[in-house]
């Protein structure tokens, strides 16, 4: 065993900075009034992993209604209307 100082310094083991990697999919959802929309963006690069796991966010009984791109893919679902849930007694 060396335990030999020969009065050089070593530097200390730092923790990785920045966090994971970005995602290349994401999810925004917007809610306007009785309206629940989710818009799934999809950058390149984005791989079938990135886009499952943005995928997961958006729920299985909502309508693709609107789609773009142009450097970003973007697609716009729509959860459906639920009558009398989230309305007050003057909006009905």
């Amino acid at each position: 065993m060396n335990t030999v100082d020969t009065g050089e310094l070593m530097p200390e083991p730092r923790p990785v900075s920045g966090g994971p990697p970005p995602s290349l999919a994401e999810v925004v959802t917007v809610r306007s009034g009785l309206n629940v929309e989710h818009e799934l963006i999809l950058a390149p690069g984005a791989t079938a992993a990135d886009l499952t796991s943005a995928m997961i966010l958006v729920p299985p009984n909502a309508s693709l209604v609107s789609h773009h791109g142009d450097v970003d893919l973007s697609l716009v679902f729509r959860e459906p209307r639920h009558p009398g849930h989230g309305e007050t007694a003057a909006a009905r």
